[in-house]
């Protein structure tokens, strides 16, 4: 987090909002106001109104907002900026979110597992409100998920062809934990065992993705994941 920030927005991994470090209660329509301004940036009244009370008359939604706009300024005092017609998120607020989706953009050459590392391997941490259901939330988890897979597949990758076969292992397991089924994820796992010599835990690999496959989707997995071990069925 920048330590220049008055105020702290977490969205991954639960709810919170800080003060000057001092964690600050908000209700319902406050959070969602915040976390709205968060993910699509500013936005105008009407279309905060009509995301956040999308079953409400325009003018109820209005009123709606303009009551959480006030609540805010009372609680949180300049993390909400009006910008003409527009609601934005002060500069003032850092938001966690946004370091994640800076560091997901980031080329892999450009990555430094030291620094970047904790985010990507402790998934529980990048989940992005967890326990929401408003529609423009959902999306936006999928949307996070999408990247964060493909971010950890990547960097996986590199790690596995510049020679960091236990660092792509752990991503490649973390890949693994997060979506089960997703074959380019074993098939990482099973090429870093076997890089590492490690051929019980390569075939222990493919038997849990078999399981898996077998249970979920009533199939066995692709030759792209079995033909991996070939070489060591030949006597």
């Amino acid at each position: 987090m920048g330590d220049q920030k008055t105020i702290t927005l977490r969205l991954l991994g639960a709810w919170e909002a800080t003060l000057q470090g001092h964690s600050v209660q908000l209700g319902p329509r406050q959070q969602r106001l915040l976390a709205a301004l968060a993910i699509h940036g500013p936005r105008p009244r009407c279309y905060l109104s009509g995301l956040l009370w999308p079953e409400c008359t325009e003018a109820h939604g209005l009123g709606s907002l303009r009551a959480a706009v006030f609540a805010l300024s009372r609680r949180l005092p300049g993390a909400v900026v009006c910008r003409g017609a527009a609601l934005a998120l002060s500069e003032e607020v850092d938001v966690d979110l946004h370091h994640l989706l800076d560091l997901l953009a980031r080329p892999v050459a450009a990555w430094s597992p030291e620094r970047d590392d904790h985010w990507l391997l402790e998934r529980s941490g990048v989940e992005l409100l967890p326990g929401w259901y408003d529609d423009w939330v959902v999306e936006e988890q999928e949307r996070l998920h999408d990247l964060y897979v493909n971010a950890v597949e990547d960097r996986a990758e590199h790690c596995l062809e510049h020679g960091d076969v236990h660092r792509a292992l752990a991503l490649a397991r973390t890949l693994r934990d997060v979506d089960p089924l997703r074959e380019s994820a074993v098939r990482l796992v099973i090429r870093a065992h076997l890089a590492m010599g490690n051929e019980a835990d390569a075939w222990r690999a493919f038997e849990g993705f078999s399981a898996v496959m077998a249970r979920e989707l009533g199939t066995e997995p692709s030759p792209r994941v079995s033909g991996l071990l070939e070489p060591l069925r030949r006597p």
